[in-house]
Protein backbone atom coordinates (compact mmCIF):
# COMPACT_ATOMS: atom_id res chain seq x y z
CA UNK A 1 0.00 0.00 0.00
CA UNK A 2 1.26 3.39 -0.93
CA UNK A 3 1.77 5.70 1.98
CA UNK A 4 0.33 9.17 1.79
CA UNK A 5 1.64 11.97 3.95
CA UNK A 6 -0.93 14.29 5.47
CA UNK A 7 0.26 17.85 5.27
CA UNK A 8 -1.48 20.21 7.67
CA UNK A 9 -0.72 23.85 6.98
CA UNK A 10 0.02 26.13 9.89
CA UNK A 11 -2.68 28.72 10.23
CA UNK A 12 -1.63 31.99 11.76
CA UNK A 13 -4.44 33.24 13.94
CA UNK A 14 -4.48 36.94 14.60
CA UNK A 15 -6.22 37.89 17.80
CA UNK A 16 -8.47 40.83 17.18
CA UNK A 17 -9.16 43.05 20.17
CA UNK A 18 -12.34 45.03 20.00
CA UNK A 19 -11.20 48.14 21.84
CA UNK A 20 -13.48 51.13 21.45
CA UNK A 21 -11.61 53.08 18.80
CA UNK A 22 -13.70 56.22 19.20
CA UNK A 23 -12.54 56.34 22.83
CA UNK A 24 -8.85 55.95 22.01
CA UNK A 25 -6.81 58.99 23.01
CA UNK A 26 -4.69 59.70 19.97
CA UNK A 27 -2.67 62.41 21.63
CA UNK A 28 -2.91 64.17 24.98
CA UNK A 29 -1.64 67.78 24.97
CA UNK A 30 1.70 68.30 26.76
CA UNK A 31 1.81 64.59 27.66
CA UNK A 32 4.93 63.25 25.97
CA UNK A 33 4.97 59.66 27.22
CA UNK A 34 3.91 57.10 24.62
CA UNK A 35 1.08 55.51 26.56
CA UNK A 36 -2.07 53.74 25.36
CA UNK A 37 -5.15 55.46 26.75
CA UNK A 38 -8.89 55.17 26.25
CA UNK A 39 -11.28 57.77 27.59
CA UNK A 40 -15.02 58.18 27.37
CA UNK A 41 -18.24 57.45 29.19
CA UNK A 42 -19.78 54.39 30.76
CA UNK A 43 -23.56 54.14 30.88
CA UNK A 44 -25.05 53.84 34.35
CA UNK A 45 -28.59 54.84 33.42
CA UNK A 46 -30.35 57.03 30.89
CA UNK A 47 -29.32 60.12 32.89
CA UNK A 48 -26.03 58.98 34.47
CA UNK A 49 -22.76 58.78 32.56
CA UNK A 50 -19.50 58.07 34.39
CA UNK A 51 -16.23 59.15 32.83
CA UNK A 52 -13.44 56.57 32.72
CA UNK A 53 -9.80 56.67 31.71
CA UNK A 54 -8.31 53.28 30.82
CA UNK A 55 -4.52 53.16 30.97
CA UNK A 56 -3.25 50.01 29.24
CA UNK A 57 -0.31 48.34 31.01
CA UNK A 58 3.03 49.52 29.68
CA UNK A 59 4.35 46.08 28.71
CA UNK A 60 2.70 42.72 28.09
CA UNK A 61 -0.77 44.03 28.93
CA UNK A 62 -2.47 40.83 27.82
CA UNK A 63 -0.93 38.90 30.71
CA UNK A 64 -1.49 41.50 33.41
CA UNK A 65 -4.50 42.04 35.67
CA UNK A 66 -7.09 44.78 35.55
CA UNK A 67 -7.29 47.27 38.43
CA UNK A 68 -10.03 49.80 39.12
CA UNK A 69 -8.89 52.94 40.99
CA UNK A 70 -11.27 55.15 42.96
CA UNK A 71 -10.35 58.35 44.76
CA UNK A 72 -12.45 59.38 47.72
CA UNK A 73 -13.94 62.61 48.96
CA UNK A 74 -16.76 61.79 48.69
CA UNK A 75 -16.74 63.86 45.54
CA UNK A 76 -13.11 63.77 44.39
CA UNK A 77 -11.95 62.72 40.93
CA UNK A 78 -9.94 59.56 40.35
CA UNK A 79 -7.89 61.48 37.79
CA UNK A 80 -6.14 62.78 40.90
CA UNK A 81 -4.64 59.31 41.30
CA UNK A 82 -3.58 59.27 37.66
CA UNK A 83 -1.75 62.63 37.54
CA UNK A 84 -0.61 62.96 41.16
CA UNK A 85 0.05 59.43 42.40
CA UNK A 86 0.66 56.45 40.14
CA UNK A 87 0.09 57.29 36.48
CA UNK A 88 2.95 57.04 33.93
CA UNK A 89 3.57 60.80 34.21
CA UNK A 90 2.85 63.06 37.17
CA UNK A 91 2.16 66.77 37.10
CA UNK A 92 4.70 68.90 38.98
CA UNK A 93 4.40 72.22 40.80
CA UNK A 94 4.98 74.08 37.53
CA UNK A 95 2.17 72.27 35.73
CA UNK A 96 4.57 70.12 33.68
CA UNK A 97 4.35 66.36 33.33
CA UNK A 98 7.33 64.36 34.57
CA UNK A 99 8.09 60.68 34.06
CA UNK A 100 7.05 58.42 36.96
CA UNK A 101 9.48 55.52 37.24
CA UNK A 102 7.18 53.81 39.74
CA UNK A 103 3.91 53.95 37.87
CA UNK A 104 1.41 51.29 38.86
CA UNK A 105 0.64 50.82 35.16
CA UNK A 106 3.82 48.74 34.94
CA UNK A 107 2.02 45.94 36.76
CA UNK A 108 -1.60 46.26 35.60
CA UNK A 109 -4.13 47.78 33.26
CA UNK A 110 -5.87 50.47 35.31
CA UNK A 111 -9.31 52.06 35.02
CA UNK A 112 -9.59 55.49 36.63
CA UNK A 113 -13.31 56.03 37.22
CA UNK A 114 -14.81 59.40 38.13
CA UNK A 115 -17.56 58.51 40.56
CA UNK A 116 -20.28 59.23 41.64
CA UNK A 117 -22.13 61.29 39.04
CA UNK A 118 -21.23 64.99 38.72
CA UNK A 119 -17.68 64.33 39.88
CA UNK A 120 -15.14 65.63 37.38
CA UNK A 121 -16.37 64.89 33.86
CA UNK A 122 -19.05 62.43 35.01
CA UNK A 123 -22.59 63.70 34.90
CA UNK A 124 -26.17 63.26 36.00
CA UNK A 125 -28.33 64.78 33.32
CA UNK A 126 -31.18 65.82 35.61
CA UNK A 127 -32.20 68.48 38.11
CA UNK A 128 -34.69 66.19 39.84
CA UNK A 129 -33.89 65.87 43.54
CA UNK A 130 -34.48 62.12 43.56
CA UNK A 131 -32.13 61.64 40.60
CA UNK A 132 -29.42 63.59 42.40
CA UNK A 133 -29.66 61.59 45.62
CA UNK A 134 -26.42 59.79 46.39
CA UNK A 135 -25.21 57.69 49.30
CA UNK A 136 -22.87 54.77 49.95
CA UNK A 137 -25.33 52.22 48.56
CA UNK A 138 -26.25 54.12 45.39
CA UNK A 139 -22.56 54.75 44.68
CA UNK A 140 -21.73 51.05 44.99
CA UNK A 141 -24.69 50.07 42.79
CA UNK A 142 -23.81 52.68 40.15
CA UNK A 143 -20.14 51.69 40.15
CA UNK A 144 -21.12 48.07 39.49
CA UNK A 145 -23.31 49.08 36.55
CA UNK A 146 -20.51 51.24 35.17
CA UNK A 147 -18.10 48.33 35.54
CA UNK A 148 -20.44 45.97 33.70
CA UNK A 149 -20.71 48.50 30.88
CA UNK A 150 -16.91 48.62 30.77
CA UNK A 151 -16.75 44.84 30.30
CA UNK A 152 -19.42 45.11 27.62
CA UNK A 153 -17.28 47.65 25.77
CA UNK A 154 -14.02 45.82 26.42
CA UNK A 155 -14.75 42.06 26.47
CA UNK A 156 -10.99 41.42 26.25
CA UNK A 157 -10.75 42.17 29.97
CA UNK A 158 -13.48 39.80 31.15
CA UNK A 159 -11.05 36.94 31.66
CA UNK A 160 -8.47 38.97 33.57
CA UNK A 161 -7.95 38.91 37.30
CA UNK A 162 -9.67 42.00 38.64
CA UNK A 163 -8.87 44.18 41.64
CA UNK A 164 -10.71 47.15 43.15
CA UNK A 165 -8.48 49.80 44.71
CA UNK A 166 -8.69 53.31 46.08
CA UNK A 167 -7.92 55.65 48.94
CA UNK A 168 -9.55 57.87 51.56
CA UNK A 169 -13.36 57.71 51.32
CA UNK A 170 -12.81 54.87 48.87
CA UNK A 171 -12.44 52.90 52.08
CA UNK A 172 -16.23 52.88 51.73
CA UNK A 173 -16.39 52.67 47.93
CA UNK A 174 -13.96 49.77 47.43
CA UNK A 175 -15.25 47.06 49.79
CA UNK A 176 -18.88 47.92 49.07
CA UNK A 177 -18.30 47.55 45.33
CA UNK A 178 -16.48 44.27 45.97
CA UNK A 179 -19.49 43.10 47.99
CA UNK A 180 -21.81 44.08 45.12
CA UNK A 181 -19.64 42.12 42.68
CA UNK A 182 -19.84 39.03 44.89
CA UNK A 183 -23.64 39.37 44.97
CA UNK A 184 -23.72 39.82 41.20
CA UNK A 185 -21.55 36.76 40.59
CA UNK A 186 -23.89 34.60 42.69
CA UNK A 187 -27.05 35.50 40.78
CA UNK A 188 -28.41 32.52 38.83
CA UNK A 189 -28.83 34.65 35.73
CA UNK A 190 -25.18 35.78 35.74
CA UNK A 191 -23.50 33.92 32.90
CA UNK A 192 -20.19 35.81 32.83
CA UNK A 193 -18.74 36.37 36.27
CA UNK A 194 -16.32 39.15 37.15
CA UNK A 195 -12.98 37.60 38.11
CA UNK A 196 -12.66 39.56 41.34
CA UNK A 197 -9.42 38.58 43.06
CA UNK A 198 -8.91 41.22 45.69
CA UNK A 199 -9.04 44.78 46.97
CA UNK A 200 -6.49 47.43 47.97
CA UNK A 201 -7.46 50.31 50.27
CA UNK A 202 -5.10 53.15 51.17
CA UNK A 203 -5.70 55.41 54.20
CA UNK A 204 -9.36 54.53 53.96
CA UNK A 205 -12.31 55.23 56.23
CA UNK A 206 -14.04 51.99 57.20
CA UNK A 207 -15.51 51.89 60.70
CA UNK A 208 -16.79 55.11 62.28
CA UNK A 209 -16.25 53.71 65.78
CA UNK A 210 -12.51 53.93 65.29
CA UNK A 211 -11.71 55.87 62.12
CA UNK A 212 -11.33 59.60 61.67
CA UNK A 213 -12.19 61.62 64.79
CA UNK A 214 -11.51 59.00 67.50
CA UNK A 215 -8.24 58.04 65.79
CA UNK A 216 -7.29 61.69 65.22
CA UNK A 217 -7.55 62.61 68.87
CA UNK A 218 -5.10 59.83 69.75
CA UNK A 219 -2.90 60.78 66.79
CA UNK A 220 -2.77 64.44 67.91
CA UNK A 221 -1.45 63.49 71.34
CA UNK A 222 0.96 60.73 70.32
CA UNK A 223 2.49 62.99 67.66
CA UNK A 224 2.96 65.98 69.99
CA UNK A 225 0.24 68.11 68.45
CA UNK A 226 -1.79 68.53 71.65
CA UNK A 227 -0.82 68.71 75.30
CA UNK A 228 -0.91 66.07 78.01
CA UNK A 229 -3.59 68.10 79.83
CA UNK A 230 -5.69 68.24 76.69
CA UNK A 231 -5.45 64.47 76.38
CA UNK A 232 -6.55 63.98 80.01
CA UNK A 233 -9.59 66.20 79.44
CA UNK A 234 -10.47 64.31 76.25
CA UNK A 235 -10.37 60.98 78.10
CA UNK A 236 -12.41 62.42 80.97
CA UNK A 237 -15.19 64.13 79.01
CA UNK A 238 -15.30 62.07 75.82
CA UNK A 239 -14.30 58.51 76.71
CA UNK A 240 -15.15 57.92 80.37
CA UNK A 241 -18.79 56.98 80.93
CA UNK A 242 -19.10 58.47 84.42
CA UNK A 243 -17.74 61.90 83.47
CA UNK A 244 -18.74 61.96 79.79
CA UNK A 245 -20.09 65.38 78.83
CA UNK A 246 -21.03 66.09 75.21
CA UNK A 247 -20.79 69.87 75.55
CA UNK A 248 -17.35 69.74 77.17
CA UNK A 249 -16.24 67.05 74.74
CA UNK A 250 -17.17 69.16 71.72
CA UNK A 251 -15.30 72.08 73.26
CA UNK A 252 -12.18 69.93 73.65
CA UNK A 253 -12.44 68.67 70.07
CA UNK A 254 -12.84 72.23 68.80
CA UNK A 255 -9.75 73.25 70.75
CA UNK A 256 -7.77 70.43 69.17
CA UNK A 257 -8.64 71.57 65.66
CA UNK A 258 -7.80 75.16 66.51
CA UNK A 259 -4.40 74.03 67.81
CA UNK A 260 -3.57 72.21 64.56
CA UNK A 261 -4.89 75.01 62.33
CA UNK A 262 -2.35 75.40 59.52
CA UNK A 263 -0.92 71.89 59.93
CA UNK A 264 -1.04 69.81 56.75
CA UNK A 265 -3.93 67.45 57.50
CA UNK A 266 -2.76 65.00 54.83
CA UNK A 267 0.76 64.75 56.21
CA UNK A 268 1.62 66.55 59.41
CA UNK A 269 5.36 66.47 58.53
CA UNK A 270 4.90 68.31 55.24
CA UNK A 271 4.52 72.05 54.86
CA UNK A 272 1.27 73.43 53.51
CA UNK A 273 1.28 74.11 49.79
CA UNK A 274 -0.67 77.31 49.25
CA UNK A 275 -2.76 77.07 46.10
CA UNK A 276 -3.52 79.89 43.69
CA UNK A 277 -7.12 79.95 44.92
CA UNK A 278 -6.31 80.28 48.61
CA UNK A 279 -4.23 83.45 48.08
CA UNK A 280 -2.13 82.62 51.10
CA UNK A 281 -5.08 82.83 53.48
CA UNK A 282 -5.02 79.16 54.33
CA UNK A 283 -5.74 79.56 58.05
CA UNK A 284 -8.91 81.56 57.39
CA UNK A 285 -10.41 79.17 54.86
CA UNK A 286 -12.67 76.33 56.01
CA UNK A 287 -10.76 73.26 54.91
CA UNK A 288 -12.31 70.47 52.87
CA UNK A 289 -11.91 67.71 55.42
CA UNK A 290 -12.93 69.80 58.41
CA UNK A 291 -16.20 70.55 56.60
CA UNK A 292 -16.66 67.01 55.31
CA UNK A 293 -19.68 65.40 56.97
CA UNK A 294 -17.69 62.28 57.81
CA UNK A 295 -14.96 64.24 59.59
CA UNK A 296 -17.10 64.51 62.73
CA UNK A 297 -18.83 61.19 63.17
CA UNK A 298 -18.70 60.93 66.97
CA UNK A 299 -20.34 64.23 67.87
CA UNK A 300 -22.69 66.19 65.65
CA UNK A 301 -22.33 69.66 67.15
CA UNK A 302 -19.58 71.29 65.17
CA UNK A 303 -18.00 74.68 65.59
CA UNK A 304 -19.96 76.89 63.17
CA UNK A 305 -16.90 79.04 62.61
CA UNK A 306 -15.29 76.05 60.91
CA UNK A 307 -18.36 75.24 58.84
CA UNK A 308 -19.34 78.64 57.52
CA UNK A 309 -18.24 79.67 54.04
CA UNK A 310 -17.54 83.32 53.46
CA UNK A 311 -19.16 85.13 50.53
CA UNK A 312 -16.02 85.01 48.42
CA UNK A 313 -16.06 81.21 48.43
CA UNK A 314 -19.72 80.50 47.89
CA UNK A 315 -19.51 80.40 44.11
CA UNK A 316 -16.38 78.28 43.78
CA UNK A 317 -15.46 74.68 44.47
CA UNK A 318 -13.51 74.16 47.65
CA UNK A 319 -9.77 74.36 48.05
CA UNK A 320 -8.34 71.14 49.42
CA UNK A 321 -6.19 72.09 52.43
CA UNK A 322 -2.41 72.33 52.08
CA UNK A 323 -2.39 70.86 48.57
CA UNK A 324 -1.98 72.88 45.40
CA UNK A 325 -4.36 71.23 42.94
CA UNK A 326 -4.64 74.25 40.68
CA UNK A 327 -2.12 72.91 38.14
CA UNK A 328 -4.18 69.77 37.64
CA UNK A 329 -7.43 71.72 37.59
CA UNK A 330 -6.14 74.14 34.98
CA UNK A 331 -4.93 71.25 32.83
CA UNK A 332 -8.24 69.38 32.80
CA UNK A 333 -10.14 72.64 32.26
CA UNK A 334 -8.38 73.14 28.91
CA UNK A 335 -10.61 72.66 25.87
CA UNK A 336 -7.89 70.83 23.90
CA UNK A 337 -7.40 68.37 26.76
CA UNK A 338 -11.13 67.76 27.05
CA UNK A 339 -11.40 67.21 23.31
CA UNK A 340 -8.58 64.68 23.45
CA UNK A 341 -10.34 62.83 26.29
CA UNK A 342 -13.70 62.82 24.45
CA UNK A 343 -15.50 64.40 27.40
CA UNK A 344 -18.10 67.11 27.82
CA UNK A 345 -16.95 70.70 27.83
CA UNK A 346 -16.46 72.07 31.35
CA UNK A 347 -15.10 75.58 31.71
CA UNK A 348 -13.78 74.94 35.21
CA UNK A 349 -12.93 71.36 36.13
CA UNK A 350 -12.36 70.76 39.84
CA UNK A 351 -10.66 67.84 41.53
CA UNK A 352 -13.26 67.81 44.34
CA UNK A 353 -16.92 68.77 44.08
CA UNK A 354 -18.62 70.70 46.86
CA UNK A 355 -21.95 69.76 45.27
CA UNK A 356 -21.30 66.10 46.04
CA UNK A 357 -19.62 66.78 49.38
CA UNK A 358 -22.52 68.82 50.70
CA UNK A 359 -25.26 66.49 49.43
CA UNK A 360 -23.72 63.06 49.90
CA UNK A 361 -25.64 60.95 52.42
CA UNK A 362 -23.16 59.04 54.55
CA UNK A 363 -24.48 55.86 56.13
CA UNK A 364 -23.69 55.10 59.74
CA UNK A 365 -22.63 51.48 59.13
CA UNK A 366 -19.52 52.43 57.14
CA UNK A 367 -18.06 49.48 55.22
CA UNK A 368 -16.81 47.34 58.08
CA UNK A 369 -19.82 45.02 57.70
CA UNK A 370 -18.57 43.85 54.28
CA UNK A 371 -15.27 42.42 55.49
CA UNK A 372 -16.46 39.09 56.95
CA UNK A 373 -18.02 38.29 53.56
CA UNK A 374 -14.99 39.47 51.57
CA UNK A 375 -12.69 37.39 53.75
CA UNK A 376 -14.93 34.31 53.61
CA UNK A 377 -14.99 34.58 49.81
CA UNK A 378 -11.22 34.23 49.82
CA UNK A 379 -10.39 37.66 48.39
CA UNK A 380 -6.88 39.01 48.72
CA UNK A 381 -7.13 42.13 50.89
CA UNK A 382 -4.46 44.79 51.43
CA UNK A 383 -5.12 47.69 53.79
CA UNK A 384 -2.23 50.16 53.61
CA UNK A 385 -1.65 53.43 55.37
CA UNK A 386 0.84 56.27 55.25
CA UNK A 387 1.66 56.73 58.93
CA UNK A 388 1.81 60.56 59.05
CA UNK A 389 -1.73 61.12 57.79
CA UNK A 390 -4.14 63.11 59.97
CA UNK A 391 -7.15 62.92 57.63
CA UNK A 392 -7.52 59.15 58.12
CA UNK A 393 -4.89 58.10 60.67
CA UNK A 394 -3.36 54.63 60.55
CA UNK A 395 -4.26 53.90 64.17
CA UNK A 396 -7.97 53.91 63.29
CA UNK A 397 -7.28 51.22 60.68
CA UNK A 398 -5.36 49.24 63.26
CA UNK A 399 -8.28 49.32 65.68
CA UNK A 400 -11.02 48.17 63.31
CA UNK A 401 -8.80 45.42 61.94
CA UNK A 402 -8.06 44.27 65.48
CA UNK A 403 -11.80 44.25 66.17
CA UNK A 404 -12.31 41.72 63.36
CA UNK A 405 -10.49 39.24 65.63
CA UNK A 406 -8.58 37.59 62.79
CA UNK A 407 -5.89 35.00 63.39
CA UNK A 408 -2.37 36.36 62.90
CA UNK A 409 -0.45 34.32 60.32
CA UNK A 410 2.71 36.45 60.23
CA UNK A 411 3.38 38.85 63.12
CA UNK A 412 4.16 42.56 62.91
CA UNK A 413 7.52 43.20 61.26
CA UNK A 414 9.37 45.84 59.31
CA UNK A 415 9.66 45.66 55.53
CA UNK A 416 12.14 47.05 53.06
CA UNK A 417 12.29 47.71 49.35
CA UNK A 418 14.50 45.16 47.59
CA UNK A 419 17.01 47.69 46.22
CA UNK A 420 17.05 49.78 49.40
CA UNK A 421 17.57 47.29 52.21
CA UNK A 422 19.28 49.80 54.51
CA UNK A 423 16.05 51.69 55.14
CA UNK A 424 12.83 50.52 56.73
CA UNK A 425 9.96 51.30 54.37
CA UNK A 426 7.19 50.50 56.83
CA UNK A 427 5.62 47.75 58.88
CA UNK A 428 3.36 44.86 57.94
CA UNK A 429 1.28 42.21 59.63
CA UNK A 430 -0.49 39.36 57.86
CA UNK A 431 -3.78 38.13 59.26
CA UNK A 432 -5.77 35.19 58.02
CA UNK A 433 -7.66 36.93 55.22
CA UNK A 434 -6.10 40.40 55.35
CA UNK A 435 -2.76 42.22 55.19
CA UNK A 436 -2.20 45.53 56.99
CA UNK A 437 0.79 47.54 55.84
CA UNK A 438 2.12 50.94 56.88
CA UNK A 439 4.37 53.15 54.77
CA UNK A 440 6.78 55.06 56.98
CA UNK A 441 7.09 58.81 56.88
CA UNK A 442 4.31 59.63 54.44
CA UNK A 443 0.69 60.61 54.54
CA UNK A 444 -2.66 60.36 52.81
CA UNK A 445 -1.48 60.09 49.19
CA UNK A 446 1.27 57.54 49.80
CA UNK A 447 1.77 56.41 46.16
CA UNK A 448 2.54 59.99 45.12
CA UNK A 449 4.80 60.85 48.06
CA UNK A 450 6.58 57.53 48.57
CA UNK A 451 6.38 56.09 45.04
CA UNK A 452 9.20 53.55 45.32
CA UNK A 453 7.90 52.05 48.55
CA UNK A 454 4.27 52.10 47.42
CA UNK A 455 5.10 50.45 44.10
CA UNK A 456 7.02 47.68 45.88
CA UNK A 457 4.05 47.01 48.18
CA UNK A 458 1.52 47.10 45.32
CA UNK A 459 3.61 44.89 43.02
CA UNK A 460 4.23 42.27 45.70
CA UNK A 461 0.54 42.17 46.57
CA UNK A 462 -0.58 41.64 42.96
CA UNK A 463 1.99 38.88 42.51
CA UNK A 464 0.96 37.24 45.77
CA UNK A 465 4.46 37.65 47.18
CA UNK A 466 5.49 38.71 50.67
CA UNK A 467 5.83 42.48 51.03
Amino acid sequence: MRAFSLIIPFILIKVIYLFIEEDKVSGLPDYSYNVTLYSGYLDVSEIKKFHYLLNIAIDDWEHKPLVLWLNGGPGCSSLDGWVNEHGPMLIDKNGKFQLNNYTWVKEANIIYLESPGNVGFSLINSTNKDDLYVDDNTTAADNLIALLDFFRKYPEFKTKDFYVSGESYAGIYVPMLAYKIIEYNKKPETTEKIKLKGILVGNGVTDWKYDVEPARMDFFFTHHLTSYEHRLNYVKYCLTNKTRDEVECNKIIDEAYEIIDGVNIYDYLQDCQVSDKSKGELSTKPTYYLRAPWAFKTFKKINKKILTLNEEQEDEEDTVPCLDDTKMEKYFSREDVQNALHVRRIENWYVCSDTILNNYNILDEGSIWTYPTLINEGLKILIYSGDTDIAVPFNGNQMWIKNLKLEIEEPWRSWRVENDTNNIAGYVVKYKGLIFCTIKGTGHMAPGWKPKESFHMYSKFLKNEAI
